[in-house]
């Protein structure tokens, strides 16, 4: 029986919808167990892969999938942060405030309007002037 080097192989995944292979640079943890899978599918009887090898490769599996579930945690960290800032700046809505501009040497005293995103950051209208929170150098309640 000839076998092929799983090495010398080119990395593909097929696109079902145009069914066309694309290359691909890495490999996914999916891409990984497939590759296991047919070593030990298409392994010859008489000389089954060394316990060394097998342990190693499962462990580097492991090791995939655990860097895959804490990408995934720390993308939903992010978007909880994003989201707690956004609460935490809306909570600012008629509050007094007192802001340093760089634009302007006199400080912007009134009170919180209302607040937009620009870019991810809290932008408050204050007596018509926007504020940056970064601006804010100290809040009161009204």
């Amino acid at each position: 029986m000839a076998t092929t080097s799983v090495t010398d192989a080119p990395l593909v995944t097929t696109d079902t919808s145009a069914a066309t292979r694309v290359a691909k640079k890495e490999m996914g943890k999916d891409d990984f167990l497939m590759l296991l899978t047919q070593q030990l599918k298409n392994q010859d009887p008489m000389k089954p892969m060394d316990n060394t090898e097998f342990s190693s490769q499962m462990a580097q599996f492991s090791t995939v999938e655990q860097l895959t579930n804490l990408a995934s945690s720390m993308d939903k960290f992010i978007t909880s942060s994003t989201d707690n800032y956004k609460v935490q700046a809306m909570g600012m809505l008629g509050t007094s405030v007192t802001a340093t501009l760089a634009t302007s040497p006199n400080p912007v005293v009134g009170k919180v309007d209302s607040v937009k995103f620009v870019g991810g950051e809290a932008v408050f209208s204050v007596g018509g002037t926007d504020v940056k929170m970064t601006d804010i150098q100290m809040a009161n309640a009204a």
